[in-house]
């Protein structure tokens, strides 16, 4: 329909399926719904529709459609502190993102302190470690150790090669936090704990940690 330039057909199926349908394609409804009002130049509506599905399906990525819109009709900084809330709410990791996106390291940083229940997996908090390095490297360190240690838990050298890329960007974060001793200390252990897992060793010694 939407080829044959039946715009108000368009619409009015979108707008029934959003209403009536709760499945994965209500996504590419509202963006077909939104894409009639952007060619009318409807700029409220779109707005008006990334807000309602931001708040009925949030994610990093309506926020990210809701935050194109707002900007549209120049109202983004207003909106911004709601759609974020949505995500504190709904998605924490979601959040997370944003903040990271929209270079607020400390604040991502604050989301799992205040949310000590939730985790946000190896990978946010690798993200989290790197964006807080500049201002707090001991932070970061803390968090690549314990993110090496973890991936030690698990046997076979694509865990230990994981392991000890972390490793080296805690031998950063150590001399960037002058705690290099420590670090040592931690690389020592961790020989001794594993002594029995020749490729590990291996694999530490070619990274010339410890």
């Amino acid at each position: 329909m939407a080829e044959l330039g039946r715009d108000d057909d368009v619409l009015s199926w979108a707008t029934r399926g959003i209403a009536e349908t709760s499945g994965w394609q209500v996504a590419q409804l509202y963006d077909l719904a939104v894409g009639v009002h952007t060619r009318r130049g409807e700029d409220q509506e779109v707005l008006r529709l990334r807000r309602e599905q931001h708040q009925r399906m949030p994610s990093s990525s309506t926020y990210g459609l809701l935050r194109t819109g707002a900007e549209a009709c120049g109202v983004w900084p207003a909106e911004r502190p709601a759609a974020r809330a949505v995500l504190a709410e709904h998605d924490l990791g979601g959040l997370v993102d944003v903040l990271l996106a929209d270079g607020e390291p400390e604040a991502a940083w604050q989301v799992p302190g205040t949310h000590p229940d939730w985790d946000p997996g190896p990978q946010r908090w690798i993200r989290l470690a790197e964006a807080r390095e500049t201002s707090a490297p001991g932070d970061a360190l803390d968090v690549y150790l314990r993110l090496a240690d973890l991936q030690l838990e698990t046997t076979g050298k694509a865990a230990y090669v994981r392991a000890v890329a972390i490793l080296k960007k805690a031998a950063q974060a150590a001399r960037a936090a002058e705690r290099q001793g420590e670090f040592a200390a931690h690389l020592a252990a961790l020989r001794e704990t594993h002594r029995r897992r020749p490729t590990f060793i291996a694999v530490l010694d070619r990274a010339r940690l410890g």
